[in-house]
């Protein structure tokens, strides 16, 4: 049965599955207009936008891991397709996702912290208050999302016959992003007009998140899919932290343009959620395709039909909805033609750049992590949402600076 959801690749079959998992970057848009909200203070502290893109990436990071795994292990059997008295395999993944999430909100809080002394000297940040809002961000968003969202979502897709690969990762994604975006903007007007009330949360709740993580970790340490996944992911997932902070930093220095263009910020989410789901689904798919036989560990496989099959859906796919949620976002804030014209070029512009780079770094790092005996599911989702949500705020500052001027 595991393997009968993929006997019949075929685009009419991807493409349907691959627009209905894009389309949910419409509702990024959410995302996206909640933390727009907070664009009115990021001149007065830029430290806002400092924190935003690693929450985001590492988030998602953490989520592609747990994503993958529960796509392959479905389909390999590993885990079975119930709500309920689930698989060892299971229980352990999700408690290593959790203690991967714990460690590496506190890697952000010292980055963001450090990053914010660099670019902001005089902030009215410490260390405490960074790490307090970095652990309170990902570890509320990480209780929700591991614990009922992810699994919900998998095993309903899986019993109704759509395949995990494609659906889970951009749904789990969006309603990340808008959870983390929604946690992360209450969060942020709390400390800056209740900051009574946020220390009350700081002390109960950072606390309570440690003492569950140092439990999940004395209790699965010695479960093999445990230390699997922290083995391969969380040493990957603290270096990809460098990365989303930089993402940070960069985000930081357009405060000025965000701050009179607010539609940058409201589009954000959704671009580099976007970009980052046709890696993932990409290598998801691919690494689900290795496991089972069907495609060689090679980059000639690239060239094959079962690889073309789910490469031209997703991105077919992909280039409509980025189109569709430019657009819209745009008009939320103006109608006047030629500001809707440069807005959608610059997006598109954006996505066009980075597809061919995104596309080929997908399916190579899904075979050679394949061949090296690693598990691609731990290693290309955080790698490929590292790495393009880097890029897209770099080449989206270039190439706004390049057409809005």
């Amino acid at each position: 049965m595991s393997a009968a959801h993929l006997t019949e690749t075929s685009f009419r079959k991807i493409f349907p599955q691959s627009l209905f998992a894009a389309s949910t970057s419409f509702l990024d848009l959410t995302a996206g207009f909640i933390v727009a909200f907070i664009s009115v203070y990021v001149l007065a502290k830029p430290w806002i936008l400092i924190f935003y893109p690693p929450l985001l990436t590492i988030r998602g990071n953490i989520n592609g891991v747990l994503s993958g795994r529960l796509s392959t292990g479905l389909h390999l059997g590993l885990i079975s397709p119930s709500l309920k008295g689930n698989t060892k395999y299971f229980y352990s993944l999700v408690a290593s996702v959790f203690f991967t999430s714990f460690i590496c909100s506190v890697v952000i809080g010292f980055f963001s912290y450090g990053l914010s002394l660099l670019l902001t000297p005089g902030s009215d940040l410490t260390l405490s208050l960074s790490l307090d809002l970095s652990i309170l961000s990902m570890m509320i968003c990480t209780l929700i999302s591991v614990f009922f969202l992810s699994p919900t979502i998998a095993i309903t897709a899986y019993r109704k016959g759509a395949d995990p690969d494609i659906v889970l990762y951009p749904v789990l994604s969006t309603m990340n992003d808008i959870l983390m975006s929604g946690i992360y903007v209450f969060l942020v007007f709390t400390l800056i007009f209740w900051s009574w009330a946020f220390t009350i949360m700081s002390l109960l709740l950072v606390p309570s998140f440690t003492v569950l993580a140092a439990y999940l970790f004395v209790k699965y340490r010695g479960e093999d899919e445990f230390k699997e996944t922290l083995t391969e992911s969380l040493p990957v997932a603290i270096v990809l932290t460098f990365v989303s902070n930089a993402a940070g930093g960069f985000l930081s220095e357009m405060k000025a343009s965000i701050s009179s263009h607010p539609q940058l910020l409201a589009v954000y989410p959704s671009l580099i959620c976007n970009i980052g789901e046709e890696g993932s689904m990409i290598s998801s798919s691919v690494s689900t395709r290795l496991s089972l036989g069907y495609i060689e560990p090679s980059m000639r496989s690239f060239k094959e039909k079962e690889s073309k099959t789910v490469v031209s859906g997703v991105v077919s796919a992909g280039l409509i909805a980025v189109t569709g949620f430019t657009l819209a976002a745009t008009l939320t804030y103006t109608r006047f033609p030629l500001t809707i014209l440069e807005s959608v070029l610059t997006v598109v512009a954006t996505k066009l750049l980075l597809l061919p780079f995104i596309v080929t770094l997908s399916f190579w790092i899904a075979v050679v992590t394949f061949k090296r005996g690693l598990n691609p599911d731990n290693i290309t989702i955080p790698v490929i949402t590292s790495i393009s949500d880097m890029t897209t705020t770099v080449v989206l500052f270039l190439v706004s600076r390049l057409i809005l001027g």
